[in-house]
């Protein structure tokens, strides 16, 4: 009875629908296939801002970090120089991807998303795609405001040789009750039909969620694919559409990495830029700040 009580508490939670408003819930599908494993949620800043002001603006940054392993250092390590990129840019949010946690690669253990974190002074949410070495390989949202309402939904795959990927979500409380969806994801590198795929669902996941939504990723996918480009826009929009390209960081020749947000009215785009930062990544960070209309 015990044990047919907490199953049915679980399931239950894991239903939790909201209609909108400040604070709340984002809704989620509740057919979707959503995991909660191997999820860092450590909220050590920006608690208790209920009765700060509203914010008029918000910067959001995406990066990924090519496993904090400097492309002229190759076997090193250095978190370091990536937490100096954030630190510089000073973002509310960022948006990262190819994430290491203990996997023991080029004899780093510890869990790179807490340690940029802290080093950032950022709360910290990370979302695992993959078992790699002794550990996990993923992405990760860092945010100066609490997040809640943590899910992980993976992505379809084209053939079931590729690489799992998946979505991260995470409610941002913001200052003065007010909140937002922040999404972070990194598609299939290797296979147009796959990113096709994937692109399909992240739009009908975003779909769904009924408070504003910021997404960053870097998609594998340039401009140019009309087919890819066409979806994502149906369903967010993007900071800009003739953007700075993003990869290799060393010469960068094309636009990989994105940033979006629905709805299309709730937003207005400042600034949108790539960092010129060649040394900790293969790729650029992109950040951008965003007017809040409301």
């Amino acid at each position: 009875m015990v044990k047919h009580k907490f199953l049915k508490c679980f399931l239950a939670a894991l239903a939790l629908v909201i209609h909108g408003g400040c604070n709340k819930d984002p809704y989620m599908p509740g057919n979707a296939p959503t995991y909660i494993e191997l999820i860092n949620n450590v909220n050590t800043y920006g608690k208790e801002n209920d009765n700060d002001p509203v914010l008029s603006s918000i910067k959001v940054m995406t990066y990924n970090i090519h496993t904090a392993e400097p492309p002229a250092a190759p076997g090193v390590v250095n978190i370091d120089a990536i937490a100096k990129v954030i630190r510089d840019e000073a973002p509310d949010i960022v948006f990262l991807q190819e994430v290491d946690k203990n996997t023991g690669r080029n004899g780093y253990t510890k869990d790179q998303s807490a340690e940029l974190g802290a080093l950032t002074k950022m709360n910290v949410a990370y979302f695992s795609a993959i078992n790699y070495m002794k550990g996990f390989y993923g992405v990760a949202i860092l945010s100066k405001f609490p997040m809640s309402h943590i899910r992980k939904q993976l992505l379809p795959k084209g053939n079931a040789a590729e690489e799992q990927r998946v979505i991260g979500l995470a409610q941002v409380d913001l200052p003065g009750k007010d909140s937002l969806l922040a999404m972070v994801t990194h598609l299939q590198h290797d296979n147009e039909a796959s990113r096709l795929l994937q692109v399909r669902e992240l739009v009908n996941v975003a779909s769904s969620i009924t408070i504003p939504v910021v997404m960053g990723g870097d998609l594998n996918e340039r401009p140019s694919a009309t087919d890819f480009i066409n979806v994502l826009d149906g369903g967010f929009t993007r900071t800009c559409t003739s953007c700075p390209n993003t990869f290799p960081a060393s010469n960068a020749t094309a636009v990989i990495d994105y940033l979006a947000y629905k709805p299309a009215a709730r937003f207005s785009v400042m600034n949108h830029k790539a960092v010129m930062e060649t040394y900790a990544s293969d790729h650029l960070p992109v950040i951008s700040e965003l007017k809040i209309n409301r």
